[in-house]
């Protein structure tokens, strides 16, 4: 109990707010990893209590720092927060689906070129049928993003997100 007493107090390095969603959470979890850990040899504990001192402390100056940056968004380095922001940016798909017809058209320029310029043995132009891929490709592409959407939607609707409001550590204090 001593040493919960002590995490506890190490999470009063994070802000209020942190502390107030996860503080009981992390204190939890603390005292059972820890009850777990001293069966164990005296090595593994101290290795745990470093890893854990290590691991309170960066995450309250972590925490600190994105409350200067940015209270929304996570650290600007690797680790972030314990929420998950991640979002594919949209410009990227129109990035990428504008380089790929900068390709095509560089493709079919050089054939034009080597038509005018090289021996002209009367190749079939592809344009068409790389148009025909091309759509195809955004078609299948379409079909599958629907389908994922689909599944997230579908199990967001049937109470996953119920989940998070879901607080087993409050039962056992």
């Amino acid at each position: 109990m001593l040493l919960t007493d002590l995490y506890r107090r190490l999470l009063m390095l994070y802000p209020a707010d942190y502390r107030e969603e996860f503080g009981d959470e992390m204190a939890w979890v603390f005292q059972q990893a820890q009850s777990d850990i001293r069966r164990e040899s005296g090595s593994a504990f101290v290795i745990f209590l470093a890893r854990e001192l290590q691991g309170v402390l960066s995450g309250a100056v972590r925490e600190r720092a994105r409350g200067l940056f940015d209270s929304h968004s996570p650290a600007p380095w690797k680790g972030g927060s314990m929420e998950s922001k991640f979002r594919f940016p949209r410009a990227t798909l129109v990035l990428m689906l504008l380089s790929l017809l900068a390709v095509v058209l560089s493709l079919e320029e050089a054939r034009v070129v080597e038509l005018h310029y090289g021996n002209n043995i009367g190749m079939p132009p592809e344009w068409p049928m790389l148009l025909w891929i091309f759509g195809r490709i955004l078609l299948i592409a379409l079909a599958v993003a629907a389908i994922i959407f689909g599944i997230f939607f579908a199990l967001r609707r049937s109470g996953i997100h119920r989940l998070e409001e879901l607080k087993p550590w409050e039962d056992r204090k």
